[in-house]
């Protein structure tokens, strides 16, 4: 496994993001950070954050997809399989889905997710309900509402596989509406060979300079990748 500081040569930066708003989002911690004798916990990717101007448009590249009619956000329950310490749902609390769920195996990332969500709704005014459950993803019962499931290459491909089983099954006695917006996608030739969700976009998408600064990784940009549940499984 590779040493955090050559996985993470920038990991303690300060992102702008947090000096903005006295949340604590960045930062990176390896796999072995976030055992804690868990059944999953060996599967797990880590920890790091996405840059905002990134999930901003990957956000706007989604709704581009929905169909002019009758594709409406506010119908939409955001996801976040593995949110970490969430940011991805105070950002989506911007816009105005139906509500942000964020879902998260570590006791001491949902603690801290749970605080900056504190103080994320004193400084703004969320356009929709945030809440963080502490579980494991494989257990989470999906909402029957349309979804958007958010994953930063949150853990190994197996589960991944499972996870979208579970979201298949879940549609198919609800909306039968499922997208996912998946960073880095690690699993995307299983996802394909599994044949439950058709891949609508792919791309990569630069970093603004102050998230460039402040990426752990030091990288400027993000793979993106939008996929949507084939209407035939949810019958």
């Amino acid at each position: 496994m590779a040493s955090p500081s050559k996985t993470a040569p920038n990991r303690g930066a300060i992102h702008p993001f947090d000096h903005k708003y006295g949340t604590d989002t960045g930062g990176y911690l390896g796999p072995e950070e976030l055992v804690n004798g868990r059944r999953n916990d060996a599967h797990n990717y880590g920890y790091s954050a996405i840059a905002p101007s990134v999930f901003h448009e990957a956000c706007t590249k989604w709704q581009e997809t929905l169909p002019a009619v009758s594709g409406r956000i506010e119908a939409y329950t955001f996801v976040d399989v593995g949110t970490g310490k969430g940011r991805p749902l105070l950002l989506a609390s911007e816009l105005p889905f139906r509500k942000v769920i964020g879902v998260e195996l570590s006791d001491e990332l949902a603690r801290i997710a749970r605080q900056n969500l504190t103080r994320w709704s004193r400084l703004r005014q969320p356009r929709a309900k945030i809440r963080v459950v502490r579980e494991d993803a494989m257990k989470f019962q999906w909402p029957r509402t349309p979804l958007l499931v958010y994953l930063y290459n949150p853990f190994a491909c197996s589960l991944v596989e499972q996870m979208a089983e579970n979201i298949a099954a879940a549609s198919s006695q609800g909306s039968g509406l499922a997208d996912l917006l998946y960073v880095n996608p690690t699993c995307a030739d299983r996802l394909a060979a599994q044949g439950l969700f058709t891949r609508l976009w792919t791309g990569r998408i630069p970093m603004d300079a102050a998230d460039q600064k402040a990426d752990p990784y030091g990288t400027s940009s993000d793979l993106i990748s939008i996929y949507r549940l084939i209407r035939e499984h949810t019958r």
